[in-house]
C-alpha cells in the first residue's frame, strides 16, 4: 500500500499529527504501543486514543500481552491493515462524500440565519419559529451568506474524492495480487493432487507386481511326496 495514501487516510480519521504512526507501523508487525508513544512524543493515552480511532475504521489491528514487569497490565502491539480495511474505509468515505454533497446542495437552495452575538446558526424554519430573534440572547437574526460554507464543503468533497480514487486503485492492485496468489495456490494444490494421484498409482502398481511375484513363487514351490 502507498505510504502517502495511508497518511491521507490516517489524517482523515484521526488528525495530521497522527500520520507519523504510518512511518512507525508500515511494513512491520506488532509494534509496542509504548515505542509508538515515545517516537511520536505523545503520552500513552494520547497514542491509544489515536490508535483506537484507526482501529474502529479497521485500519490497524492489535494483539495484547500481559506484562508481569508492569504489575500484570496488558501491553498492546499494533499492526497496519490493508485490503478489507480499505474496503470498509471506502464505504465510510463514500457516505461522507454524499453527506457533504447533500449539505452543499441544501445551502444552495435554502436560506440560513445566524445570531451575531451567539454565532448560532438556524434554518429558515427555526428562525421563523423564533420570530427571527435569537432564543439565547434576543438579538435579531441575520441572513447568513452561505457561499463560503458551500466552497468549503465542495473543497472537502474534492479532497475526499482524490483519496477515494487512490483507494480504489489500491484496492484494485490488492485484488489483482490476491487473485494471482489464489491462482498460484490453485496450481500448487492441483500439482500436489496430481503428484499424490501418481504416487498412489505407482504404489498400486508396485503392490500388484509384488503380489504377482508372490503368487508365482507359491505356484513353483514343489509339493512333498508322501512316504509309502
Amino acid at each position: 500500500m502507498q505510504v502517502d495514501l495511508l497518511k491521507d487516510i490516517v489524517a482523515s480519521v484521526a488528525s495530521k499529527n497522527a500520520v507519523g504512526i504510518v512511518d512507525l507501523l508500515h511494513g512491520k508487525k506488532n509494534v509496542n504501543e509504548f515505542l509508538i508513544a515515545k517516537k511520536l512524543n505523545l503520552t500513552i493515552n494520547q497514542t491509544r486514543n489515536i490508535l483506537y480511532k484507526l482501529s474502529d475504521e479497521g485500519l490497524v489491528s492489535f494483539i495484547r500481552k500481559k506484562d508481569s514487569k508492569k504489575g500484570g497490565w496488558y501491553t498492546y502491539f499494533w499492526t497496519l491493515n490493508s485490503g478489507k480495511s480499505l474496503v470498509k474505509f471506502r464505504e465510510k468515505l463514500l457516505k461522507n462524500i454524499e453527506d457533504l454533497k447533500s449539505q452543499a446542495a441544501t445551502r444552495k437552495t435554502k436560506q440560513f440565519f445566524f445570531c451575531p452575538n451567539c454565532t448560532i446558526e438556524y434554518t429558515e424554519e427555526n428562525a421563523l419559529l423564533h420570530d427571527y430573534t435569537c432564543p439565547e440572547c434576543g438579538e435579531i437574526l441575520q441572513v447568513k451568506e452561505s457561499s463560503a460554507d458551500i466552497a468549503g464543503l465542495e473543497k472537502e468533497v474534492s479532497r475526499l474524492e482524490v483519496i477515494l480514487h487512490n483507494i480504489n486503485e489500491e484496492i484494485g492492485t490488492i485484488s489483482k495480487k490476491e487473485e494471482q496468489a489464489r491462482g498460484r495456490r490453485f496450481k500448487a494444490e492441483a500439482k500436489k493432487k496430481e503428484e499424490e494421484r501418481l504416487a498412489r498409482k505407482k504404489e498400486r502398481a508396485r503392490l500388484k507386481i509384488k503380489e504377482e511375484k508372490a503368487s508365482k513363487k507359491v505356484a513353483k514351490k514343489p509339493s512333498k511326496k508322501k512316504r509309502s
